[in-house]
Formats: structure tokens, C-alpha cells, sequence
């Protein structure tokens, strides 16, 4: 699914400024043996709904000592965050030498639908303008750089054929984060009309965020690589990072928002969380901002 971009600013610095002291190594932080739902479940409830939103919620120190999850599977779609386990699949292939990030593809916008396999473009304004001219040759780690960067669905759909569909979703599994499901490429309408959807669910993405704050994907270097990619993803609509936090915030046409992030610090979690029925975008960025510090502050 193809979004548009989010007029909503891309606002880090709301989890900065509660993520106190030095980032800790995600690899080397303890897991607790136990997880304990959050203590600020309350507050927050109170929160969604004296806000009149509706809200999904998926949240876990990355300790693992505590958790919240409320409407934590209920899907929705976003092409931001099924970008994710591409780059993943990437790394993972590279890794295990099938594959060379270094390895070249000629840039085409021509691809097959999942459908009956027809010929299809994708729409040149969900793609950044250094993909639109076909014939050059590009890396994949170029593509996989323009791809999360500049949410590119003609990167993306490059980089799936190469990968497998099949591939990427097998990743997904294995990483316990069946809520995901990539179904299709990007722009793909006539799979969209058959109800063929790429989605995700909060847990899911959790889940996915989680394997890479914690290594659990590629080799440390690698997972250090993706996240240096994912500290260049500044335009709206895509992922934003800095020294404390990596967050994404997507609003759809609808006025729906998603926002991902990843916190490293003396208080360090992964939160998703999912915005409906707001269309002040500054409520909702708001709204957002204090859901994610009731739970800084109950770790």
C-alpha cells in the first residue's frame, strides 16, 4: 500500500527527552526471565479515552521485564514498516554469502502482479526521482538505502524480486512475527482488488523490532548498519533516528497514524502504536508523545 506523505512532523525528540543516561549495547543488555505488564496501563487507557481515539498498543522493555499490549493484533497497513523485513532478508541473505550487498541491479520499473503474473508500473510519486530513470545500474545496498531512505517502492520491489517473496515472508516466520504478512509488491493494484494486502499488526512489528535491537537477525555490524540506514530515513512519512530513539510516524489519507520506535538508554524499549479516529495531527502527535512517556516512566 502506497501512503501518502504525513503532513505530521517527525518528532524523536519526544522520546529523547525522557531517555536519560548513555545507550547500552543492545546485544549485551540482560532479558529478564519474567515479564510484568506495565504498570501505566491505567493511565493510559484513561488517556485513549478521554482522547476519543482509538488506539493500538504493543510495547516491551528491552529487558523483557515488562510489556503492554492492548488491541495489539489488529492489523493495518503501511509500506514504511513492510520495508522492514526486506532490508532484513537482505542482510540476513548477505550474510549467509547467497548474496553480495555489493551485487548490482539494473534500475526498471516493470514489474509482474502476484495476480496472473501482468505487467504493471509502479506510480513514479511513491518512489524517490533517483529510481525513476531506468536502465543504470545500482547496489543492493544502494537500493536497500533509497528503499528505507526516500520509501521507495520501486527499490523495494527491485530488492523483493532478488530476494524471493517467499524468502522474506519465511524471515518474518521465523522471527515469530506472523502478524506481519507481505503479500505482494508494492503498487501492486490488482492484487490490492483481490484483497491481497501487505499488513501488519503491532505485535508483529514489535516483534520485528525487537530481533534487530537485540541482534537476533544478523551478525552486531550488520544490525549497526541497518540502524545507520534507518538514521538517514529523515523525509516525512518515513523512519527517523537519532542516539535515543528510531521512530516512525506514517499518517494515512484517512488521518490514521503508526508510529514505530526503537529507544536506546537507561530506559530502553521498543513501542508501536496505532492511531485512529484523530485528524488534528498535532492532537494525535500529542497524544502519541505521552502514551510513550507514561511507559518510559514505569520501566
Amino acid at each position: 500500500m502506497t501512503l501518502m506523505r504525513s503532513a505530521l512532523p517527525i518528532l524523536a525528540s519526544l522520546i529523547a527527552a525522557f531517555v536519560l543516561g548513555a545507550a547500552p549495547s543492545p546485544a549485551q543488555e540482560s532479558l529478564s526471565t519474567e515479564t510484568h505488564e506495565a504498570s501505566a496501563r491505567l493511565d493510559i487507557e484513561k488517556l485513549i479515552k478521554d482522547s476519543g481515539a482509538d488506539v493500538s498498543i504493543a510495547f516491551r522493555s528491552l529487558d523483557g521485564g515488562q510489556e503492554l499490549l492492548i488491541h495489539a493484533d489488529r492489523p493495518f497497513r503501511d509500506s514504511v514498516a513492510m520495508k522492514l523485513p526486506v532490508m532484513i532478508e537482505l542482510f540476513a541473505q548477505a550474510q549467509a554469502r547467497q548474496l553480495r550487498l555489493t551485487d548490482t541491479i539494473r534500475v526498471r520499473n516493470l514489474f509482474r502482479s502476484v495476480v496472473d503474473g501482468s505487467a504493471y508500473a509502479v506510480d513514479p510519486a511513491s518512489s524517490d526521482t533517483l529510481m525513476h530513470g531506468a536502465g543504470h545500474w545500482v547496489t543492493l545496498r544502494e537500493l536497500c538505502e533509497v528503499m528505507i531512505t526516500r520509501d521507495s517502492d520501486i527499490a523495494a520491489n527491485l530488492l523483493i524480486e532478488k530476494l524471493g517473496l517467499q524468502s522474506i515472508q519465511g524471515r518474518i516466520h521465523s522471527l515469530g512475527a506472523d502478524g506481519m504478512v507481505l503479500a505482494s509488491y508494492f503498487g501492486d493494484s490488482k492484487a490490492a482488488e483481490r484483497g491481497i494486502r501487505n499488513a501488519t499488526t503491532p505485535r508483529a512489528l514489535m516483534t520485528i523490532l525487537l530481533a534487530l535491537a537485540h541482534n537476533q537477525v544478523v551478525d552486531e555490524d550488520a544490525s549497526r548498519e541497518m540502524i545507520g540506514i534507518l538514521s538517514r530515513s529523515r523525509l516525512p512519512g518515513s523512519i527517523a533516528y537519532s542516539p535515543a530513539s528510531a521512530a516512525a510516524r506514517l499518517q494515512t489519507p484517512t488521518g490514521d497514524v503508526h508510529d514505530a520506535d526503537i529507544v536506546f538508554g537507561a530506559r530502553s524499549f521498543v513501542l508501536v502504536v496505532d492511531v485512529r479516529g484523530l485528524t488534528d495531527p498535532q492532537a494525535t502527535a500529542a497524544l502519541v508523545g505521552q502514551i510513550a512517556h507514561l511507559l518510559a516512566a514505569a520501566i
